[in-house]
């Protein structure tokens, strides 16, 4: 075997270009796959440690155990970690904001995936640990063993020394989750041990729903409502075990292209060398032996390619850590902190490229073998191959008789044509489909900001909660002072009243409506929260819903003409409605389940409600109750008892909003996305509800705005918040930030995937041209010396490149551009018809020219290059040692 790899190398060393080419092919396709299966996985596990910050460590709770069952946990050997914890109230600091009190052992920072960074954790009834970012909106010092005052309804004012810090978890701290813990305490039991929770780690590698049932037995449970599995973690490690689809169809795109490269190359190679072959062969050495020599060199270059691939692919991955990753390789954002190298990916980024080269290998073999060693070492196969015709075709008319020449070679040479159009077809396509998707991202952002105020983004959200008496809110006086701070580049706000429609049976569309409301009564709606979604109407004909009602400013009367127009393409004088009884409603979509956002579901999404504009739908505001400060939910879920609170009013509908604009909703579970919104002005608003407060405002800052800024800014809308209790309070500033780093990260890497696809498929055009002109050496050379002058003839070598490039160039662009309107077609109408009933922002079809440009320009290139080699090298040679030259 030494002997067949000597030789292997041998030829190897021999054709430098080509062995080089194959084993860039190799290493290029390696590289993509390793670096994006690495990343994709890295990603994939920060997704399931998020996960485990958001929901815990612990795959299954059991409530309700005693300390023996508890033990008796702790000794399975199939458990890994075990803590008990109880919820001991909610306080409140003296600034108004309130914080969840969890009591338990230290395990519990371990279970929520974070840690004491100060102090130590609570160990007596008097003390209490706290996040960095809690401390702050209490507004409290970071000041250890300072005594801190809390408040609640049933225990009352009570002092807690503050002797522990706890690391910071962002998912908490974006979602304005505030918690604080304490020592496990039996004495603070409110209910018995009927109330404890215990948290259950499994050891890793289990099967983790099986186990947690299996445990639940072993330790007495008998009712399966005290087992509760942690089932967002447990999907998220299915997902992490799951096979990445998405690699593997990245893998085969690069076997196809890196594939046919290496095929190409290889054969060009076996045939260059036909005659040492057929030497070998007269020597006596068997087709066997030939095949062993050809298989030995492509594991050498497989070899040397796929390390090459796999050490760069490991290095780039590594150089990431810390960048942002996106769309690309997961559907979240996150910061790649943690580097795993996929060994799936290795594998199959291995194996693919194996198959292509060893396919190459045995095609180039049978090449060898079957050509008789005569003819091999004459190289004379191709002649009786060629047949001339005399007809011409339309386009030769126009042609010059070197032309011609190039035009019939092209199609004589139809497998060569169709080889160099389909390699350079897919790098380019995968380009110019992923330059016009991120077109069309940039246009529908920029169709969404042209709304105004960097419409739906925004730096900060303050809404108040629906407990809040609904008369409460911010004034346009407080507005208008955050809105003079130097950093602050814009304010929407918001005034927002829960309501209720009163409808007319047949306003309701009757192939879903039925099924919707049967949903909301039971699911989409919190019944302990906010009571029901329907009630009975004042006649058998009618039915009374839930809804929101948004009290729209001048401005946001503008943005919503332009939301009309920008997103919708229609024409709505909004203007009409600033003190006019108009409207415009947003209703939500369905498919006959009833069930809101169902992708599963069959059919298409329609309109729970039969409305058409011009249609008059009548509201119904409990103005009387609302200016009482009747509790929200009480008056909304009690409709009898309150009916007399109630102010109706009709409105006549002048538009239908496809999809709600996010300033001009309510975070909370009463203003729900999943009811409908009725839009009006503040002046119809004002008249039917009697409020002038402000519950939504949005703030955006200035592009510029540095980090010292933007504390300052915080601070200040942090205490407008702390007016009411509960006020939701999202600071999205820096998340913002991390977006933008993400979005250029995942660019930068579908950019270099096209990039080293044409890079892979260029290899191949160059190489195919280029020997596909060489091999035709006694052709030009009788060409030569029946009169064709040099000038001629590198005229002709030139147009025979640039035709192969003009065809791959037309043929890659009819391509891309069937895939992209396929695109634009499914995004905008059969998406939010079947998937997600989100319409596309961007209404028209458009050709993202560059790309196209950018496509045409690196196929001439590439066609023109590669006949560079060929015309100097048949310039050297003789017109006599040219035509005998037997190719």
């Amino acid at each position: 075997m030494l002997r067949y790899t000597k030789i292997g190398w041998k030829y190897i060393k021999e054709y430098k270009k080509r062995s080089i080419a194959m084993v860039l092919s190799i290493a290029l396709s390696v590289f993509l796959v390793v670096t994006i299966g690495s990343l994709s996985e890295s990603a994939r596990v920060l997704q399931v440690e998020d996960m485990r910050q958001n929901v815990g460590k612990n795959h299954v709770f059991y409530r309700g155990l005693n300390k023996s069952q508890v033990n008796q946990i702790k000794k399975e050997t199939k458990v890994k970690e075990v803590t008990s914890r109880f919820s001991y109230d909610t306080w409140k600091s003296t600034n108004g904001v309130k914080v969840d009190i969890s009591c338990g052992d230290e395990k519990i920072l371990y279970m929520l995936d974070t840690e004491i960074l100060e102090g130590k954790y609570p160990t007596k009834s008097n003390e209490i640990a706290m996040e960095k970012w809690v401390l702050d909106r209490l507004d409290l010092s970071h000041e250890l063993n300072k005594a801190i005052k809390l408040s609640s309804k049933e225990n009352g004012e009570k002092e807690f020394i503050l002797v522990g810090i706890i690391k910071n978890r962002l998912h908490s701290q974006s979602h304005d989750f505030r918690d604080a813990f304490m020592a496990f305490d039996e004495g603070k039991l409110a209910d018995g041990e009927g109330s404890v929770e215990t948290l259950v780690e499994l050891q890793e590698g289990l099967k983790y729903k099986t186990e947690a049932t299996k445990l639940g037995k072993a330790i007495g449970i008998k009712e399966k409502e005290q087992i509760e599995l942690n089932e967002m973690l447990l999907e998220a490690m299915g997902e992490l075990n799951a096979i990445d689809w998405n690699l593997v169809k990245i893998s085969l795109l690069l076997t196809v292209v890196g594939g046919m490269v290496i095929y190409s190359l290889y054969s060009i190679s076996v045939l260059k060398r036909v005659q040492e072959y057929g030497m070998m062969r007269a020597i006596c050495s068997t087709k066997k032996q030939i095949l062993y020599v050809i298989l030995s060199e492509i594991c050498m270059v497989y070899v040397i390619g796929a390390l090459l691939g796999i050490f760069t692919g490991v290095f780039l991955t590594y150089s990431l850590k810390g960048s942002a990753m996106a769309s690309l390789v997961t559907e979240a954002n996150y910061r790649l902190d943690i580097i795993i190298i996929s060994s799936f990916a290795i594998k199959l980024a291995m194996l693919s490229t194996f198959g292509s080269i060893l396919l190459a290998g045995l095609r180039g073999g049978i090449l060898a073998n079957r050509v008789t060693p005569i003819e091999a070492m004459n190289r004379s196969t191709q002649d009786k191959k060629i047949k001339l015709r005399v007809k011409k075709s339309f386009i030769e008319r126009f042609m010059t008789m070197p032309q011609k020449i190039s035009y019939k070679n092209m199609k004589r040479n139809k497998k060569v044509l169709l080889f160099t159009i389909i390699a350079m077809a897919i790098g380019s396509t995968f380009f110019m489909v992923q330059s016009f998707q991120e077109e069309l991202n940039t246009r529908s952002i920029e169709a969404l900001k042209s709304i105004g105020d960097k419409s739906p983004w925004c730096d900060f959200l303050l809404n108040i909660d629906m407990d809040q008496p609904m008369k409460e809110g911010f004034s346009q006086e407080e507005l208008e002072e955050i809105g003079k701070l130097p950093q602050v580049d814009n304010i929407s706000s918001a005034q927002i009243a829960y309501s209720k429609l009163i409808l007319k049976k047949e306003q309701l569309n009757k192939a879903n409506a039925e099924n919707y409301i049967h949903f909301m009564n039971k699911e989409g709606f919190p019944k302990p929260l906010v009571g029901d979604f329907s009630f009975e109407g004042n006649t058998k004909d009618e039915v009374i819903i839930r809804n929101t009602v948004s009290g729209l400013s001048d401005k946001d009367l503008e943005y919503l003409r332009r939301t009309f127009k920008i997103l919708q393409n229609e024409e709505i004088d909004t203007w009409k409605m600033k003190d006019e009884a108009l409207a415009v409603i947003h209703i939500p979509k369905t498919k006959k389940n009833g069930v809101p956002y169902d992708e599963k579901a069959k059919g298409q999404y329609q309109p729970v409600l039969n409305v058409k504009i011009g249609d008059k739908i009548k509201l119904s505001v409990p103005k009387k109750g609302y200016g009482e400060g009747i509790d929200n939910k009480e008056l909304l879920a009690e409709h009898k008892q309150y009916a007399s609170q109630y102010l109706e009013k009709e409105f006549t509908i002048i538009g239908i909003v496809e999809e709600l604009p996010d300033q001009y909703r309510d975070q909370s579970v009463a203003g729900t996305l999943i009811a409908p919104y009725l839009l009006i002005s503040e002046n119809m608003f004002k008249e039917i509800s009697g409020i002038d407060n402000y519950r939504a405002v949005r703030i955006n800052l200035k592009e510029d705005t540095h980090q010292q800024d933007y504390k300052i800014v915080k601070k200040e809308i942090q205490q407008l918040s702390e007016q009411f209790e509960d006020t939701l309070f999202v600071d999205a500033y820096d998340y913002r930030l991390e977006e933008e780093k993400s979005i250029v990260t995942d660019d930068l890497l579908k950019s270099s995937i096209a990039i080293i696809l044409i890079l892979i498929s260029g290899l191949s055009i160059y190489n195919n041209i280029n020997y596909n002109l060489i091999s035709r050496i006694r052709e030009h050379g009788m060409m030569k010396a029946i009169g064709l002058t040099k000038k001629q003839f590198r005229r002709m070598i030139r147009f025979e490149g640039l035709m192969y490039g003009t065809v791959s160039a037309i043929f890659s662009c009819i391509i891309a551009l069937v895939i992209e309107l396929g695109i634009f077609i499914y995004k905008g109408y059969i998406f939010p018809l079947y998937v997600w009933p989100f319409p596309l922002p961007i209404k028209e079809f458009f050709i993202e020219w560059k790309s196209f440009a950018i496509v045409i320009l690196i196929n001439l290139a590439l066609g023109y290059i590669a006949t560079i080699g060929p015309r100097r090298q048949v310039d050297k040679i003789e017109i006599t040692e040219a035509i005998k030259a037997v190719e």
